[in-house]
């Protein structure tokens, strides 16, 4: 296969543009002489959506040697003649229509075929590619022939506001290349070559301005090498289906990130309320406890009273007793009044000492205490299950918060990068370089062919 069609088929694949040839023998501007066109008695049309193509021939570091370039104009089905603009000299027309050039105008025979003339061109380029070559680690500026292990770098440059597409083609004998590394690039193996191609758009993010190629090579040898900067391939672009889907994305990453925050909204007011709780839990418990204090020292209290007033009822008949004792008595009166002690007063202290008793043992049984220790300790349960539901509630918020965060995030170095739509909408604005050989130029290519 023809090593130049080769590097053809690279483009069409990875750039998507297309060539034209033509095999008619080419006709120069200066063997027609003596055919002189004008435009008198002629219908002449205007040349438009020309297409150049720059050729450009670099030595292997890109340093520029020569430059040409080829207008292709599309087929008019009227007219007799086209009439052209343009700033090239030493023009040839690769047709067989007859074509006149005066002060920069061109009048070209309509053969109703697509017009193809070359020229050369004195203007600056406004794309170009640098080239550096390391050997095994050391900056080299030859490679023909060498061994050992290659770096090339190749740094596209772009000096207009129009996305050119920068492509790298070099098409290597599968003898003398090996273990091949490509960032910004791939290689693939057509027929008997190693197809190393790198892409590039200067200029613009987060397209990358170089390629990179490392291998070992043994007797190098590099029977094609080039650069194609493309410019067209954005303009064309129908955006509609990608900013519909862009749209659908984002609404979808929106509602996750709100549902999220929802999430960690609810969170923070189920906290709210699980304070509250926790709060009022703690007053009870607190008061419930301050309660069964109280009752106990109630209880005890009462105790030492009831024990009191036995002790004092035993007191007081023996008080009783010894203050008759001391009272000028007969015998007789002395003895109906210790019965009476003894039937009435004895018998009245009994029956209360017994009411005491029962008492004394009714609160020693003490149905509130318990009531309330049964209380104390419900609560106590109640409020360790509150602070376990606690300790859960802060994991819960923490997990609310972190996917919160994750989906905010997630949206705006994520979907918002990859739905941005500004980069691509800039590129197809900006799509629109005018040429350098003339006027009309839809459509401009420059090809840096590199002599190794």
């Amino acid at each position: 296969m023809n090593k130049k069609l080769i590097a053809i088929l690279c483009c069409i694949l990875l750039t998507g543009c297309t060539t034209e040839t033509k095999t008619n023998k080419t006709k120069t501007v200066k063997e027609e002489a003596p055919v002189v066109l004008t435009t008198n008695g002629h219908d002449v049309k205007e040349a438009v959506n020309k297409s150049e193509t720059i050729t450009v021939k670099t030595n292997t570091l890109g340093e520029i040697k020569s430059t040409k370039a080829e207008v292709t104009i599309p087929s008019i089905s009227e007219g007799d003649l086209i009439e052209d603009t343009t700033v090239l000299k030493d023009i040839s027309n690769k047709g067989d229509e007859n074509i006149t050039l005066n002060n920069h105008q061109l009048l070209i025979e309509n053969n109703k075929n697509s017009i193809q003339y070359e020229g050369t061109l004195d203007a600056a380029l406004p794309v170009g590619v640098d080239v550096t070559y390391y050997l095994d680690g050391q900056k080299v500026t030859d490679i023909k022939g060498k061994t050992g292990t290659l770096k090339a770098v190749f740094k596209y440059k772009n000096s207009t506001e129009t996305p050119f597409v920068a492509t790298t083609i070099m098409l290597l004998p599968t003898e003398s290349v090996s273990d091949i590394e490509v960032k910004n690039g791939r290689s693939m193996l057509m027929d008997d070559y190693q197809a190393i191609v790198g892409l590039g758009c200067p200029g613009y993010e987060p397209f990358k301005d170089s390629m990179e190629v490392t291998m070992k090579i043994k007797n190098f040898q590099c029977d094609y090498m080039s650069t194609v900067f493309t410019d067209g391939v954005f303009k064309d672009l129908d955006l509609s289906e990608l900013t519909k889907t862009t749209d659908q994305l984002n609404q979808s990453a929106q509602k996750l990130v709100e549902g999220s925050a929802q999430l960690l909204a609810g969170c923070t007011t189920y906290g709210q309320y699980l304070h509250t709780y926790m709060s009022n839990v703690s007053k009870v418990s607190y008061g419930a406890n301050a309660l069964l204090k109280g009752s106990k020292q109630y209880d005890a209290s009462t105790q030492a009273l009831i024990k009191n007033l036995i002790s004092s009822m035993k007191d007081s008949t023996e008080l009783i007793q010894s203050k008759i004792n001391n009272i000028d008595l007969t015998d007789e009166q002395r003895a109906a009044v210790n019965k009476a002690i003894s039937e009435g007063v004895q018998e009245s202290l009994m029956s209360n000492k017994k009411s005491l008793e029962q008492l004394s043992q009714l609160l020693s049984q003490s149905p509130v205490s318990r009531q309330l220790e049964t209380l104390s300790s419900s609560l106590s349960e109640l409020s360790q299950a509150g602070n376990e539901l606690s300790q859960q509630y802060q994991t819960l918020t923490t997990g609310a918060k972190s996917l919160s965060e994750g989906m905010s995030l997630f949206d705006q170095e994520g979907i918002q990068k990859i739905t941005d739509m500004t980069t691509i909408k800039k590129l197809k604005e900006k799509d629109n370089y005018s040429g350098l050989s003339g006027n009309n130029i839809t459509n401009t290519k420059f090809i840096f062919e590199m002599d190794i």
